[in-house]
């Protein structure tokens, strides 16, 4: 429904009998609209989806909230854009996050530095929120997220806050453009995590780290891990070493029934 409120395109196809918009991703598995289904739909008038003309705008400006500078790359009708894509209907059928969404959808709307910059600011996103998904085994620890960028991205975002000023969303709201310097060649390892305090803190990790951490944003069994470390030329000595130090520096967490009490 909130589809059907937010993304015109999908209203129009659904009550027009288009056979594409039958077709709805859902957690359990792809679903198929039936006949009784598109009847519940019909017998509302298409009108009453869109009564509420500003639920999309104040949804766009939820995300810009968080992608000040994501916006500023690519521009407000993009941010838009979004609620017309698969990805947002992605979300919508398997409870996941808008932002998070968005920041998995958006890097592919630009390239070369301005998407490295994009996909740093969504990591940081991640960092902010608590959530990973159940299950037994080793998980990235809420609230901390690695990420490998191009050398230079770092910096390049901290002076692109800078050039939104002191209301950096009023700013991107209203339209002010960004475009990201050139980067360097080599690669930057960083840990994003959100502090006691709800601040963000910035560190750097090694290249293999990052790698587990972004390996265990779903639990993984101690064996896949393993497996995973010596894929990312983590000597076969010191994978043991690198996870238990990972547990002792809050970066991995034993999740599930398994974990010691």
């Amino acid at each position: 429904m909130l589809r059907l409120s937010v993304d015109p395109s999908f209203g129009q196809a659904l009550y027009g009998g288009e056979p594409s918009a039958r077709n709805i991703d859902l957690s359990g598995g792809p679903y198929v609209l039936t006949e009784a289904d598109l009847a519940l739909f019909r017998d509302v008038d298409a009108r009453a989806w869109t009564t509420d003309v500003y639920r999309r705008t104040r949804l766009v400006q939820a995300l810009i909230e968080e992608y000040a500078l994501t916006t500023a790359i690519v521009g407000v009708p993009v941010v838009h854009r979004f609620f017309g894509t698969s990805a947002f209907a992605h979300v919508l059928g398997h409870h996941g996050s808008m932002a998070e969404g968005f920041g998995d959808w958006v890097h592919t709307c630009c390239a070369g530095a301005d998407r490295e910059v994009v996909r740093l600011e969504a990591t940081i996103c991640r960092a902010r929120r608590d959530h990973r998904p159940d299950g037994a085994g080793l998980v990235t620890t809420p609230g901390k997220e690695g990420i490998t960028v191009q050398t230079g991205t770092l910096a390049a975002w901290q002076q692109g806050l800078a050039t939104l000023g002191g209301q950096p969303v009023q700013a991107a709201a209203n339209g002010l453009r960004w475009t990201a310097p050139p980067l360097e060649r080599g690669r930057e390892h960083w840990l994003i995590e959100r502090n006691p305090t709800g601040g963000l803190g910035v560190h750097p990790l090694s290249a293999g780290v990052v790698g587990l951490m972004n390996y265990c944003r779903s639990p993984r069994s101690r064996t896949e891990v393993t497996r995973q470390a010596r894929k990312l030329k983590i000597g076969k000595k010191a994978v043991s070493s690198v996870l238990r130090q990972m547990q002792d520096d809050g970066l991995l967490t034993l999740q599930g029934p398994d974990r010691p009490r």
